[in-house]
């Protein structure tokens, strides 16, 4: 994938916290190179991973329990 094609993922990923409330938001270390974002919404959850080698996030959602 090309570079303006991993950035325009990215932003769509990013574009679905729109029209979202953001209740709460935790950040944990998930080793030296690595790192979570946990984004609770009304709707949901949304977790992103970053890694310093990785040029976007891996984005998982979860549905509201």
């Amino acid at each position: 994938m090309t570079e303006t094609g991993l950035a325009e993922n990215c932003q769509e990923a990013l574009a679905k916290l729109l029209d979202k409330k953001i209740i709460d938001v935790k950040f944990k270390t998930y080793n030296s190179d690595c790192w979570r974002m946990h984004i609770d919404t009304d709707k949901g959850e949304m977790v992103m991973t970053f890694c310093k080698d990785w040029t976007c996030p891996v984005v998982e959602y979860r549905d509201q329990k």
